[in-house]
């Protein structure tokens, strides 16, 4: 019997020494035995169910796990994104590098948002035994912890929460830590009920080292799709996901995919959205400062599934940081052949350009967008034909947002199964929310579709339920409805009459004058209407000015009337999304919080914030008499009668422009603002 004697190597690299006969060894040919792959490799090869791995991937991932778990080195990583950086991230990283005591014990790096924007500036420093000590807030004078945490590799009074890895010295993504120790329960209660599919690097691994993103896991997906998979596998997978569009729509991606790939055209284009414009959201801009390459990857996904060679991610320029990562994130991943020509030895080609835009509104519909890319002005145009029909120049053109394609990687290495696993049948997988407003715990929460708004906002967010009054969700061009037990899913949010937009979750207690709010909401959308449309143009315009009236006392009951019906010709009437979303928070607000509007045509501010409808007065019980008040007081309103005490105080209510420095500025809260019934 003749059979191939296995070297025992050949387990690990796969290789035949010689030939045996019937059990005697004849020859001894033997190889160079091939070279061990590090246990990272292997664990991501067979994750993805890969036949066989590229060097160029095995190289990387190996050299981007040395930077992420150093064996004996501890780590420090600084989150440098906007939110960071604008409050002094900066500055700790340049403490921290130039530190030469750090040489051959600790390296620093400089990483992206984790999503606790509140505690900024955030500093992980991972320490060779695997375990990870988070500090929030640092300032000058916290950066000592973090320098004793990293040269002793133990835990020191500063640090807001531990984390361990579950296997130390593998990380893949966030989901690989666990809690060890609560310190501060602010972290901790903030990241318990979230699930981060998407923005599992984010905060963990340098944006711009191409190795990092390698070494969790990053552009094995892309390889198994262009060498071991057609393009209509990906098309599957993706429509079997049900992942739907979050840039607002909604609209299934599987779906879209195919109605480009099914065009008889040769010439089809890829376009990321990233021209993020509502207010209080900014979900995409974190993915691309924090984890550049995902968003590649997912519009490399995209682009092999549709048989695309030329794509295009659409910025706008007030993202500065974003579009220097993803310019990095290009070219590094164009000089390691992840672009251009044959991608990995296959016959899938592929380039990516940056198109920044000036920031209008209105360029983030995509019919719009498409007039700036040909060099027009951004105005949207009537539909049908569809982009994915007709688009850019005329050829099919798949447009969807930051966030959409970085799903597709986790989509295709984990499977369409795994995803609905999160989520609701027809709402499946996660999302990301920019939570904002009267929370103490504000920031990026990636959380399952179809969760409890009270989840979201008491257990991450932490706020106390009381005050708290409505929700705005969607951008200025969402909803606004009554805080509740209802669920954040695309269905729910639409019988609500708003919808989830991009993920804006602005928090709004009573103190909140959803009128003035509204206001300014058909303000925001009447300077960035395109002016094409007249109802558009100047209904907005005339619509700001009759909610202005309600809120200077100058409406009644008939203004309120006037709002409404105008409101209905503008959503009726208006050609593209910006219009007939622009009065959604009217229509939220009149179904939901009609007294309010009713209030103000009698004069009456329930929030007591609009200036014209509220009177501020003195609360005796709270006075100290520090004279606080009456020296801040630019209008002489607050009169002091001789004597002590907080009797001798009074407003001249006549003086007084209601400007609220004396309110603000009293430490007692011995000023409040009350409407007019109450004055």
């Amino acid at each position: 019997m003749i059979a191939p004697a296995i070297d025992p190597t050949a387990l690990k690299g796969g290789i035949t020494a010689g030939l045996q006969i019937d059990g005697r060894m004849l020859s001894e040919a033997w190889t160079e035995p091939a070279p061990e792959r590090a246990p990272i490799v292997d664990f991501l090869t067979s994750r993805q169910g890969l036949t066989d791995i590229p060097d160029l991937l095995a190289d990387l991932a190996a050299k981007g796990h040395e930077l992420l778990c150093p064996g004996s080195m501890s780590r420090i990583g600084i989150g440098a994104a906007t939110c960071g950086l604008a409050a002094g991230a900066g500055e700790r990283a340049a403490v921290l590098s130039a530190r030469h005591d750090f040489a051959n014990h600790t390296v620093v790096r400089k990483v992206g948002c984790i999503g606790a924007c509140f505690c900024e500036p955030l500093v992980d420093v991972r320490t060779p035994d695997g375990r990870h000590y988070l500090f929030g807030k640092v300032d000058k004078s916290g950066t000592w912890p973090i320098i004793h945490t990293a040269k002793e590799q133990r835990l020191q009074k500063g640090a807001w929460l531990v984390l361990r890895e579950r296997e130390p010295g593998f990380l893949t993504s966030f989901d690989d830590l666990l809690v060890e120790k609560v310190i501060n329960h602010d972290l901790a209660d903030f990241f318990a009920c979230q699930r981060r599919l998407i923005s599992g690097n984010c905060g963990l691994i340098d944006p711009e080292n191409l190795a990092e993103y390698i070494a969790t896991g990053g552009y094995f997906a892309a390889a198994k799709a262009l060498l071991e998979q057609q393009p209509a596998d990906l098309i599957a997978e993706i429509a079997a996901s049900g992942l739907r569009g979050r840039g607002g729509g909604g609209f299934p991606t599987g779906a879209k995919w195919e109605m480009a790939a099914k065009t008889g055209s040769s010439t089809k284009i890829v376009i990321a959205n990233a021209d993020e414009g509502d207010p209080g959201a900014y979900m995409d801009r974190t993915l691309m400062e924090s984890d550049p390459h995902r968003v590649l990857e997912g519009i490399m996904l995209a682009a092999y599934a549709i048989r695309v060679q030329q794509a295009h991610i659409f910025i706008r320029h007030e993202y500065p940081l974003a579009i220097r990562r993803m310019r990095h994130a290009i070219t590094s991943a164009r000089a390691a052949g992840l672009l251009g020509n044959n991608i990995l030895g296959s016959d899938f080609s592929l380039e990516i350009g940056i198109t920044t835009n000036a920031g209008a509104f209105v360029c983030g519909e995509e019919t719009a967008l498409l007039s700036v890319m040909e060099g027009k002005r951004g105005e949207p145009s009537r539909r049908p034909p569809y982009p994915a029909e007709a688009g850019l120049n005329g050829h099919p053109t798949v447009i969807n947002n930051i966030e959409t394609f970085a799903n597709v990687p986790w989509i295709m290495t984990h499977g369409s199964a795994r995803y609905r696993e999160a989520g609701t049948a027809a709402s499946p997988g996660t999302k990301i929310f920019c939570l904002t407003g009267d929370v103490s715990r504000s920031g990026f929460v990636e959380v399952p579709l179809g969760i409890g708004v009270t989840t979201v906002i008491e257990k991450i967010g932490g706020a106390p339920p009381d005050p708290i009054k409505a929700i705005q969700i969607g951008g200025p061009s969402g909803g606004i409805v009554p805080y509740g037990s209802f669920n954040l899913d695309y269905e729910t949010m639409a019988a609500l009459g708003g919808m989830i937009g991009s993920g804006g979750l602005v928090v709004l207690n009573n103190a909140c004058c959803l009128v003035d709010l509204v206001q300014h909401m058909v303000g925001f959308m009447a300077d960035e209407s395109c002016g094409r449309c007249l109802i558009c143009r100047d209904g907005l315009a005339r619509l700001e000015q009759l909610l202005h009236d309600l809120t200077e006392h100058r409406g009644n009951d008939a203004t309120v009337s006037a709002i409404e019906q105008l409101s209905h010709a503008i959503c009726n009437l208006s050609l593209c999304g910006l219009g007939r979303s622009a009065v959604h928070p009217v229509f939220t607000t009149l179904r939901f919080f009609r007294q309010e509007y009713e209030q103000h045509a009698r004069g009456e501010c329930p929030a007591a914030y609009c200036s014209a409808l509220i009177r501020l007065k003195i609360v005796p019980s709270r006075c100290t008499d520090n004279q606080i008040c009456y020296e801040l007081c630019p209008q002489r309103a607050i009169q002091l009668d001789p004597g002590r005490g907080p009797e001798r105080y009074r407003f001249d209510h006549a003086q007084c422009t209601r400007c609220r420095l004396c309110l603000d500025s009293c430490p007692h809260g011995a000023i409040v603002a009350v409407s007019g019934e109450d004055t």
